[in-house]
């Protein structure tokens, strides 16, 4: 029935006075919906010159929609007004060569030198103090929370100093490689001297294992805080390059900004995949040159800040001294209230802009145990028969199926945009994972007919988990770079409006974030520390993953989009059924 007969059919029925009317509506005729699609063509590419709309735009937008479209309210308004993502990557994507490059070989040296302190200081925990984790385990927890807590203040810092950005960036930059200089001249310290390093034996109780020996205990604990500088600091390169200098380098091309994300990851997949193989070498020759780089500008600000005045008494003298530590501790005192009360503020804000909803799911993944982290290695170590070149070979396919995701993900984020390019993503991390926790319920204790436990596993079992592994690495790291690109824009300086001044600030919140599910998956470890309990861990863990796809499809991507699925082939099957 074409649209002209169906109009009769109307018109005939309401000369009798019928109330049918409305079962009857016209089908739209092939034009008609060749005509639509290409009305709703040409407001998307009108569009495409600005993918992220001011809110004016957006009220323009509304004033001129049809009378019978419902009203929307205010709350709806204001979440279209904050996302965004919905369509595909718009703007040029060509790059400056030259500039490029010199980003491209700055992060490459950031990323390696924290790269492998990351991997190495466990190593040589767990090669000094014997017999024990727990120093390891100090060590990451206490760095963890240390990030947990000063995050924000990072951020901040960069807020503060923006008028000086490339100094400031420059102060991090050296902040890192010096911290990573003095902490491996302090391993150094430990490995050289055999009697420090006999007293770290047996958890650093010496052979006797009589007491803790003061000595190496106190020079983990220096590692320990210099590790949290470490952390920060990266933090703050990584707020500053990749979050921010990134940005304005894209100069509001979405497809350049997609570009320059994926270069970007894909160094760090790099670094992460070989720095390991040079550890030794950086420890053991350049590690010590930057520390005595860092000793000298240390004893340069000691001697700067011992400047006693001759011509006072010793008694002017100590009364100056009460008087100074009274100032300085009234002012510590108010400068921590405020800086709790400027984080309580920053948290407010971040908590309830829709971006939030992203980063707590890539927070949400960071709680997982089911990556080759020093955990995960040694219950491969502990458990099953696995040789540490087969170990370090799934180790750099994962890495390598890592870094087939960077390049995935702009083609799909070019063709469907952002918000669909996450669901698929973190779907595609969700299900290769299912199978590898089966393997480790299935698999079970068994034991030999002397009834010990057997290490061996079957094939199919191994390459269930692996492979689960290994594909589980497309969809993360595809729909890590697919939340980088929304919350780059979503904390840009058009969007934030008002709010510009504190966008690194609220950047910082979501590394603090990504680090309280980080200790959640340290506080899995610690609660099932059998090797036998891991599969519990791993359970949780693929809860975790399931909740962040929960809370992406429902809760975000459903707000911005309308819908989770496309049904139109299903109605339209369904329209012709019914002619």
């Amino acid at each position: 029935m074409s649209s002209t007969e169906a109009v009769a059919v109307e018109q005939r029925q309401q000369d009798g006075g019928g109330s049918e009317s409305i079962a009857l509506q016209p089908l739209p005729s092939r034009l008609d919906r060749q005509s639509s699609r290409t009305c709703i063509a040409r407001s998307t590419n009108n569009d495409k010159l600005n993918p992220y709309p001011n809110p004016s735009n957006l009220l323009e937008q509304q004033q001129s929609q049809p009378q019978d479209t419902p009203p929307t309210n205010d709350a709806d308004a204001n979440e279209t007004e904050s996302t965004f993502g919905n369509t595909p990557s718009t703007g040029p994507s060509d790059l400056d060569l030259r500039g490029t490059l010199l980003l491209a070989i700055q992060h490459a040296s950031s990323s390696w030198g924290y790269r492998s302190a990351e991997f190495a200081y466990p190593l040589f925990m767990i090669q000094l103090f014997t017999n024990t984790l727990l120093p390891a385990s100090i060590y990451g927890f206490v760095t963890t929370a240390g990030a947990v807590l000063l995050s924000n203040n990072v951020g901040r810092i960069i807020d503060t100093y923006s008028h000086t950005k490339l100094r400031t960036l420059r102060a991090m930059i050296l902040s890192q490689k010096l911290l990573v200089g003095f902490s491996y001249a302090l391993f150094f310290l430990l490995f050289s001297s055999s009697t420090l390093r006999t007293q770290a034996q047996n958890g650093g109780k010496g052979p006797e294992e009589a007491k803790a020996n003061v000595k190496p205990w106190s020079i983990f604990a220096a590692i320990t805080v210099l590790g949290i500088g470490v952390i920060l600091s990266n933090i703050g390169v990584s707020v500053g390059v990749e979050r921010e200098w990134v940005t304005i380098i894209s100069d509001g091309s979405s497809a350049r900004l997609t570009r320059l994300n994926a270069i970007m990851r894909r160094i760090d997949l790099i670094s992460k995949l070989v720095s390991p193989l040079f550890v030794s070498a950086l420890t053991s020759g350049a590690g010590r040159f930057p520390s005595l780089a860092a000793d000298e500008r240390v004893a340069i600000a000691r001697k700067e800040a011992r400047n006693p005045s001759s011509s006072t008494s010793q008694q002017s003298q100590t009364r100056e001294q009460k008087d100074r530590m009274a100032r300085v501790t009234k002012k510590v005192a108010s400068s921590v209230l405020g800086d709790i009360g400027q984080q309580y503020q920053d948290w407010k804000l971040f908590i309830r802009l829709p971006i939030f909803l992203t980063s707590l799911c890539i927070s949400l993944l960071y709680m997982s145990v089911l990556s080759f982290d020093p955990t995960f290695i040694a219950y491969l170590k502990s458990e099953v028969l696995y040789s540490d070149a087969f170990i370090a070979g799934m180790r750099a396919v994962g890495v390598v199926t890592g870094l087939i995701g960077t390049f995935i993900m702009p083609i799909l984020e070019k063709k469907i945009g952002l918000v669909r390019t996450g669901s698929y993503s973190i779907f595609a991390e969700l299900i290769p994972l299912i199978p590898a926790v089966v393997s480790l319920w299935i698999t079970g204790s068994p034991t030999d007919r002397f009834g010990l436990r057997d290490k061996r596993r079957p094939s199919l079992n191994t390459g269930l988990l692996f492979s689960g592994l290994a594909l589980s690495r497309i969809g993360l790291w595809s729909f890590d770079l697919t939340q980088l690109a929304m919350i780059q824009t979503a904390l840009s300086p058009e969007q934030l409006g008002p709010d510009a001044g504190r966008k690194n600030a609220l950047m910082a919140l979501q590394f603090s974030l990504q680090n309280v599910f980080d200790l959640g998956h340290y506080g899995l470890t610690l609660g099932w520390n059998g090797p036998e309990e891991f599969k519990y861990a791993a359970t949780v863990s693929l809860a975790a993953v399931g909740a962040a796809t929960l809370i992406y499809l429902v809760f975000y991507a459903r707000r911005v989009r309308g819908h989770v699925v496309h049904l139109e082939g299903l109605q339209r099957l369904l329209s012709r059924k019914e002619r």
